[in-house]
């Protein structure tokens, strides 16, 4: 034992001269083939044991399993360093996070953990290539999330404080890429990633945590790229800033959800641009980048407070996808049922999109539990047009409440922009809708809204067909729009102000629903 502190002691005094400590002094080989778990960790050992400092993998390729990053430590790949997960799954001891989630039930094991650290992170402009492809790790749709229990992240932080990414490439994950979850003041800046190898391979999962920001960096991914989940219902994310990223996605570009049973709150997003991945989709499915910005409450979280803009779609089937439900999905096995959340108070300005798809955007809540204070300014969204005549038709669709929250339950739709429904409050400013191909579907249709302002709205579709619907709404007052004709439906549509605009009235609609 003395020999041990003698030796750590010796260790300390390097370190504090270095300022750094190489993976390769403790065993290391780098060569690709030998597994350097043990040195990796050993190297973090020492680094934390003495205070903290920066753990170095230089050039080379280092196979590993499991290493658990510790209080203080950086660990820096530089250019030309390659962290390779082995493909072996008894490199990847599990562990069962303390913290309570959802994730709990599928996820326990991951290339790099920390859990209840303070003050890691890893820089470096190398590699982290988790090598999860479906060769490595076969996975197929008829499994349970896709046999997602045979398959490690490549990053898994959990209940730490202090985190910090930067500069770093990650690629390959066997599922998700990283999951910050329970964490407070994390940075992730500049990173790189491409994950398309398997299922369930999101970019970057922030889980519950607090301060956040995630800037200038990109995304390419085959599932969502930025998602934000709340998997606890005693936590929220909130304090979130994202700005200044490029994100390609064959799933959601940005999301808020699945997991919604915590809160979501005060978010800022501007700056960043959307686009469909080149990469086919390993889904079996025709659609490809099902949403671009898809903000959900299904399991009881209380949504409020964001500020999007300055957003640039191309190639994204359905551009707004804002959505409150009632999956109500517990997040422990025994635990209680999730009530219904709130929505309210969504602020998006300076937005474009170029939709590839038929699917419309959509604005939803439910009877009595309605979508809140939507603000849509200065927003441009071009369709491709040519839908269904008969989903034109459609009126009063069921409310789904409990399917799984995505663009796809509103493909029949009566809108092939924008498709709103049990919403108050909404604003629309400066906002054009337009179709490239004739469409029988209204760009816009609203049901059963209450207190909306809608001024300057421009709708183009070569169609010779009503372009905004009202149904069943009250409350509403329209100001300049374009061309000046409207329909109203509904025996419930009343006090309706339609400025100098031109009504058609149907299913049991009469002038008598206009503001007097």
């Amino acid at each position: 034992m003395k020999k041990y502190f003698l030796l750590l002691a010796g260790i300390c005094l390097m370190q504090s001269a270095a300022a750094t400590l190489d993976v390769r002094a403790f065993g290391a080989k780098g060569d690709g083939k030998s597994l350097d778990t043990e040195a990796i960790q050993a190297a973090i050992d020492s680094a934390s044991a003495c205070g903290g400092e920066t753990v170095v993998l230089a050039s080379g390729r280092y196979l590993s399993g499991t290493i658990v990053l510790k209080d203080n430590v950086l660990l820096r790949i530089e250019r030309g360093a390659v962290l390779l997960g082995s493909t072996r799954l008894d490199n990847y001891p599990e562990h069962v996070s303390s913290y309570l989630s959802h994730v709990n039930r599928y996820s326990t094991r991951s290339l790099i953990l920390a859990d209840g650290a303070k003050n890691i992170g890893i820089c470096g402009e190398g590699i982290i290539d988790g090598q999860g492809s479906l060769a490595n790790y076969p996975a197929t749709e008829t499994e349970t999330l896709m046999g997602i229990t045979r398959r490690p992240y490549l990053l898994r932080i959990i209940s730490c404080t202090g985190v910090k990414m930067k500069d770093i490439r990650l690629r390959n994950s066997p599922a998700w890429t990283q999951h910050y979850l329970n964490c407070e003041n994390v940075l992730v800046d500049g990173i790189d990633v491409y994950n398309h190898g398997n299922y369930n391979n999101d970019g970057i999962d922030i889980d519950n945590c607090r301060q956040v920001r995630i800037v200038n960096c990109h995304f390419n991914t085959d599932d969502d790229a930025i998602c934000f989940k709340t998997t606890n219902a005693t936590g929220r994310c909130e304090n979130v800033v994202v700005s200044n990223c490029v994100i390609a996605a064959n799933c959601n570009a940005m999301k808020w959800g699945s997991e919604t049973n915590g809160g979501f709150r005060n978010f800022a997003i501007t700056n960043c641009v959307f686009r469909r991945a080149d990469e086919p989709t390993i889904y079996d499915r025709p659609n490809r980048t099902l949403g671009g910005l898809a903000i959900e409450t299904v399991d009881g979280a209380l949504v409020e407070n964001f500020n999007i803009s300055n957003i640039s779609m191309y190639g994204v089937m359905t551009p707004l996808f804002i959505r409150l439900a009632n999956r109500a999905r517990n997040y422990y096995d025994g635990g209680p049922a999730q009530p219904v959340g709130t929505l309210r108070d969504i602020h998006i300005a300076n937005l474009t999109a170029t939709m590839h798809g038929l699917v419309s955007g959509s604005i939803t809540g439910l009877d009595g539990h309605e979508v809140e204070n939507v603000t849509l300014s200065n927003v441009t969204i071009v369709c491709d047009g040519g839908g269904s005549a008969e989903y034109a038709q459609n009126r009063n669709l069921p409310a789904r409440e409990k399917e799984y929250p995505e663009t796809l339950i509103f493909t029949d739709a009566p809108a092939s922009a924008l498709f709103v429904k049990n919403a108050r409050g909404l604003r629309m400013e400066n906002v054009r809708l337009e179709v490239r191909h004739a469409d029988p579907r209204a760009l816009l249709f609203i049901e059963n809204a209450d207190d909306a302002a809608l001024d300057n709205i421009t709708l183009v579709n070569p169609q010779d067909a009503p372009q905004l619907i009202l149904r069943n709404s009250r409350n509403i007052r329209i100001g300049d729009l374009l061309p000046d004709a409207l329909q109203i439906e509904g025996t419930a549509s009343q006090n309706i102000g339609i400025g100098n605009a031109v009504a058609a009235f149907t299913d049991g609609a009469t002038k008598k629903a206009l503001r007097k």
